[in-house]
């Protein structure tokens, strides 16, 4: 006789397995994207340059569509939209090779990569429901985006690192918060309509990819920039 919890910690099991693998799949296009503009084709990211800001726009209108309007879209539209997302994101990330070394971006996304590992393991494992921080990250969010809207234009060396060692911070503890939410919301729903299934996790696949990216970025500024 089959056990009823053994089968849906199973087919949780099976759903988090499915959430990875769309978010390395959009790493792996957002880093092979970059890789081929930067290194084998700057010709044509020098073209694609002065189209930055609108494919910032697009990046955030797909972020936001696929959000907020997941119920009203097949899950074959969110599928297309989170990869169209990662391609789009390799474009405006290639430009980092104009500012860091690549042996810094190696050494960041390494750090990145182990960093994302252990927390990603502490949030599927502990028996602590982090819901509960959910206050604490969004406070920790908005004060990041001031913080850095804020530098813009003071320019302060304090205040940059401040908010870089806070975006490490926080976006390690995203991770751990979101892998323990997207487990806790798979064991509820893994079993349930295949369509709301997929489209839950990709949803939790673009969580995860904003997460990685974001603490890569906030890592990066930890190694320098380029010495001009």
């Amino acid at each position: 006789m089959y056990n009823y919890n053994d089968i849906n910690i199973k087919a949780t099991n099976n759903f988090l397995r499915k959430v990875f693998l769309y978010m390395v799949l959009g790493i792996a296009i957002s880093l092979g994207t970059s890789l081929y503009l930067y290194v084998f084709n700057i010709e044509l990211l020098y073209r694609i340059g002065g189209y930055f800001r609108i494919l910032a726009i697009a990046e955030v209108a797909m972020v936001f569509g696929l959000s907020f309007f997941i119920n009203k879209i097949s899950s074959g539209m969110a599928r297309m939209l989170f990869l169209l997302y990662s391609l789009l994101n390799g474009v405006t990330l290639s430009t980092i090779g104009f500012y860091y070394d690549p042996v810094t971006i190696v050494y960041a996304f390494t750090m990145t990569l182990v960093i994302f590992v252990v927390t990603a393991i502490f949030g599927y494992t502990t028996q602590e429901d982090l819901s509960s921080y959910r206050r604490f990250f969004t406070i920790g969010l908005i004060s990041l985006i001031i913080m850095g809207l804020i530098n813009m234009f003071l320019g302060v060396g304090v205040l940059y690192w401040i908010e870089t060692i806070v975006g490490v911070v926080l976006f390690s503890g995203l991770i751990a918060y979101d892998v323990n939410r997207i487990k806790s919301l798979a064991y509820n729903v893994a079993d349930g309509d295949a369509e709301l299934v997929e489209k839950i996790g990709i949803i939790g696949a673009l969580n995860l990819y904003l997460d990685f990216i974001n603490l890569f970025l906030y890592v990066l500024r930890i190694f320098g920039r380029k010495s001009r």
